[in-house]
This record gives C-alpha cells, structure tokens and sequence, in this order.
C-alpha cells in the first residue's frame, strides 16, 4: 500500500512487456544499435552536460541514464561507460 507520505505517491502504474511497474514515464526501449555512441565518464562529468554535447539538449539527460542503465544517474563515477543513442534515433523514436 502506498501511503500520503511513501515516496511513491505521485508515480503512476506502468506496463511493458517485462510486466508492472511503478513510475513517473513509461520505460524507453534500450535494444542496442549500430549508431549507438560510448562515453568514458571522467570527473566533473554530469549527465545533462552530455546530453547537451551529444543530443543538443541538457533536458535528456534521463535518456542516457536509461541507456546506460544507471540506477543512480546523479553519481558519475569517473571510468563508467555510457551508451548514448544517436540524437536523430532520440527525436524520432523516443520524443517523436
């Protein structure tokens, strides 16, 4: 049961394929592809930085979380490689 004060409050039920989950979006596919780029994180990265540099816009930051599988997107640790799909496969398969 989720109460007035659970951090999940304000999360909506979601479906894929994988089954039921709690969360604020609907999972994006994540399925490899031959136009997918790799950073190595070094300090004093930060997602919305590299979202700016790769995809043109800091607010997709999430994307590349979702890309990389990154439970805790806020703490980059210097060597992790991110996958970061092509900005053209982001604005017509995930924002389109």
């Amino acid at each position: 049961m989720i109460t007035k004060r659970s951090r999940y409050r304000f999360s909506i039920l979601c479906q894929d394929e994988g089954g039921d989950f709690l969360g604020n979006r609907p999972q994006v596919p994540t399925t490899p592809r031959p136009d997918d780029r790799f950073h190595t994180v070094v300090e004093g990265d930060r997602l919305d930085l590299l979202a700016h540099q790769y995809l043109g816009d800091a607010r997709l930051w999430w994307v590349i979380g979702d890309y990389s599988d990154l439970f805790w997107p806020l703490e980059l640790e210097a060597g992790t490689v991110l996958r970061i799909p092509s900005a053209q496969h982001v604005q017509m398969n995930i924002l389109g």
